[in-house]
Parts: C-alpha cells; sequence; structure tokens
C-alpha cells in the first residue's frame, strides 16, 4: 500500500487557487512538517482538563483522536476546548502536525480549522499513538519518519489482540 505523503508546496498552492480539494490523509500518514497543512477526520476519544499556560492566556486542552489507522494527540486552544468533546467525529483542515514541547501533536494552527462532523460512529484504533513514536529525520529525502513503527503500517499488527480498549493517558 502506497503512502501519501503532506502536500508539498506545489499542491498547497494549487489548493489556494482553486485546485482539486485537498486529500485526507489517515492519521498513521502524518509525517512532521512545517511547511505542509494537514486534512483529515478523526473521533475524539478522551479531553484533557483545560488549563492556562499563563496568567490572562488563552485556555489549552489536550484529546487523544483517532482514525481506523492510528491516534494521535491533538492541541485544543481558546474556544477549541469547549466546542468538542469525547465522541465527536471532527474534520481538520489545513492543520498542523508538529513538535510541542518534545512531543509531536496535531492541531489547527493559526490557519487551520475543525469542525464536527458527526459522532459516535466511527472504526477507530488506538495504536500506534502518532503522538509517542521516535522521528527522525532522512537525511537523503529530509522526510521524516517513525522510528520502530515497521510493519504495523500494514495495518495488520494495529488491532488491540485482546479486543479491548485501552486508553493511554498524556
Amino acid at each position: 500500500m502506497q503512502q501519501q505523503q503532506p502536500a508539498g508546496p506545489v499542491q498547497q498552492q494549487q489548493q489556494q487557487q482553486g485546485g482539486s480539494p485537498p486529500p485526507v490523509v489517515k492519521l498513521l500518514e502524518l509525517r512532521p512538517s512545517v511547511n505542509s497543512t494537514v486534512n483529515t477526520q478523526f473521533i475524539i476519544l478522551e479531553k484533557g482538563q483545560s488549563s492556562r499556560l499563563n496568567e490572562g492566556g488563552p485556555m489549552v486542552c489536550v484529546a487523544l483522536v483517532a482514525d481506523a489507522t492510528a491516534a494521535v494527540h491533538l492541541q485544543l486552544w481558546g474556544n477549541e476546548c469547549d466546542a468538542f468533546n469525547p465522541s465527536d467525529i471532527i474534520r481538520l483542515t489545513n492543520g498542523l502536525f508538529s513538535y510541542h514541547k518534545n512531543n509531536m501533536v496535531l492541531r489547527a494552527g493559526k490557519k487551520g480549522s475543525m469542525e464536527k462532523i458527526g459522532d459516535f460512529s466511527m472504526v477507530f484504533v488506538e495504536n500506534p499513538n502518532m503522538s509517542r513514536l521516535q522521528w527522525v529525520q532522512d537525511p537523503t529525502t529530509k522526510l521524516w519518519m517513525p522510528v520502530g513503527l515497521g510493519q504495523q503500517a500494514s495495518g495488520a499488527l494495529l488491532r488491540n489482540p485482546s479486543g479491548g480498549m485501552h486508553h493511554e493517558r498524556y
């Protein structure tokens, strides 16, 4: 199975000029980048407590989200903290997957947007958690790759063998 890479500068320019709609990326296909945006859909599994980073600053919270391929931590800012809840199915448009405090997180950022498109019914897995993987940059291609993901990309090893739920804490 060929993995889609996040949109490069040419694809982003075409999208901004009214080209074809941006491709939806599965969470397992996320790759860190400061230049590429992410368009994806997921379900919110858990949401942490909201807090302020500093007095008078915006509210911030972290949620565990997942799709049929992987899970990832989603950083919510300001009104997003109250707007979304566990079991909401969300579409993220022009989001970012990048480092925040030594962890990879998915977020809308300044130019992205999130909207609730449903609730409760979505197939998902909780492993691998893309935020908990170690990432290294390939010296030749300059693309970031997860370390130790190995054969899990095929989907065969992504399911919880016991069939039960396991919730990671963040």
